[in-house]
């Protein structure tokens, strides 16, 4: 891993002209092996900026003279791998302008290349420091810019419930609205919704930490075209209990949970026979695990034992 001090930085720069002469006078030259080698020296003192950018702002706790020196040598290494990944475009301008192929694109990119490459090679070392410094912050922007953009705003522990009570009272309309649509007592909607996430205090989180919102356990099956949550679940197989790891259906709030719960139930042949319960909301229960809804045998038991609860009593 060879390392490029800022001398031979500045002496690439001001050297941009002859190379554009060698590459005319030598059509077999590796041409695309010198632009990436020029791009990564370039890309390396973007980083040299923003290591400098960092010590002036004290550094961190654990720097020594080795670890900048590993730092430096790392950095190195990754505006070479960079610069021969696609890097920033340097590389591809370059090559467009040394083989003529310039002229051959639409007017305002031409332009751009030409543009670009004649006022880097009238570059003196100050100038160029300044490119790059310029470059290193853009750079930053950027990566702060799209961390924010990629890391999620909320957390599912973020909407996880404290209680039965502000789990009963949030989403108490929501079971109203699915319960009318379904025709079914809404109380055994919200209990089964309580059994599913343990009264919303362990809601189901995506891959990247952001809630599912899946209050029902419904899994992602190949009907399924919205984003999904893998996660571990514990199923009966022949009575007994085992962890899996299975993909359920995400949504984007609480709301939407229920409404595809609804349309879930609605659409499925299995659970006619629990439509038909009306206000009995133990029978609705039973007839959900007969229609194979979940394979826990005392699943009913478990909303039955929910809807004798103080909470759910307070509803009527």
């Amino acid at each position: 891993m060879s390392r490029i001090d800022d001398n031979t930085f500045f002496a690439d720069f001001n050297s941009l002209a002859g190379l554009k002469n060698q590459a005319q006078k030598d059509p077999n030259a590796a041409l695309k092996d010198v632009a990436k080698q020029f791009e990564s020296i370039f890309i390396n003192m973007i980083f040299k900026n923003m290591r400098d950018a960092n010590e002036a702002i004290g550094g961190g706790l654990f720097d020594s003279s080795q670890t900048k020196q590993y730092t430096e040598m790392m950095h190195s290494q990754m505006a070479q791998s960079m610069a021969n990944s696609g890097g920033i475009g340097f590389a591809d301008a370059l090559i467009r302008q040394f083989e003529g192929k310039g002229s051959g694109l639409q007017g305002a990119a031409a332009q751009s290349d030409t543009d670009v490459l004649q006022r880097m090679a009238l570059l003196d070392s100050g100038s160029a420091n300044l490119v790059a410094k310029q470059a290193a912050e853009r750079m930053a922007e950027r990566v702060v810019k799209d961390a924010q953009q990629t890391t999620p705003t909320m957390k599912a522990a973020d909407v996880a419930f404290q209680s039965p009570d502000s789990f009963v009272e949030t989403l108490w309309p929501h079971a109203q609205q699915a319960g009318e649509k379904l025709g079914v007592d809404p109380r055994a909607i919200l209990a089964q919704a309580a059994l599913e996430t343990g009264w919303g205090k362990y809601p189901m989180a995506k891959g990247d930490g952001s809630p599912s919102y899946n209050l029902f356990g419904i899994k992602a099956d190949q009907r399924w075209s919205g984003e999904r949550a893998l996660v571990n679940t514990l199923e009966f197989r022949g009575g007994i209990a085992q962890q899996e790891k299975a993909a359920f259906r995400a949504y984007d709030s609480f709301a939407q949970s229920f409404d595809d719960y609804a349309d879930f139930l609605q659409s499925s042949e299995r659970y006619k026979d629990a439509l038909m319960a009306g206000d009995n909301a133990a029978m609705f229960a039973a007839y959900l695990q007969k229609g194979g809804y979940a394979t826990d045998p005392d699943y009913a038991d478990k909303i039955s034992n929910i809807l004798s609860s103080k909470w759910f009593k307070a509803l009527f």
